[in-house]
């Protein structure tokens, strides 16, 4: 009897195996970011800012904060609010370190994330009311 007959075989990968891959997380990340519209919880707001990202449900949501903490970026922490806002969605805090790079890293992290997602136009919120659209093209 061979040992193969003997053990089963695994038909399904884990997804912490797999990764994520180009477009997985298309039409389940909103365009939206807001930038210090939150207050850090890796120091105080003169020092840190926090930029958030949207997400239709808690898995992408997670997967996407671990694609972004895992990424290349310098960044202080992320973390998954554990309930949704009021329009149903979960929020992906990014704790990243103000400085004069503040911007390249922000752009940085929506440039890889763009990879995942299907996303043309991401609009940039200010905590103080300003609005910008930067498209896809421009982050390249």
């Amino acid at each position: 009897m061979r040992l193969d007959n003997l053990v089963q075989k695994q038909t399904q990968t884990s997804k912490l195996d797999e990764g994520l891959r180009e477009n997985d997380l298309d039409d389940l990340v909103l365009p939206t970011i807001t930038i210090d519209d939150f207050e850090p919880k890796s120091g105080d707001d003169d020092e840190v800012v926090v930029v958030t990202f949207r997400a239709k449900d808690d898995e992408p949501a997670n997967d996407l904060a671990s694609f972004i903490e895992k990424g290349s970026h310098d960044i202080l922490d992320t973390e998954v609010s554990p309930s949704v806002d009021e329009d149903g969605n979960y929020l992906i805090f990014v704790e990243i370190r103000r400085s004069d790079s503040l911007f390249d890293t922000v752009k940085g992290i929506v440039k890889d994330v763009t990879r995942l997602v299907n996303i043309e136009k991401w609009q940039f919120q200010f905590h103080k009311g300003a609005t910008i659209e930067i498209s896809k093209e421009a982050l390249k």
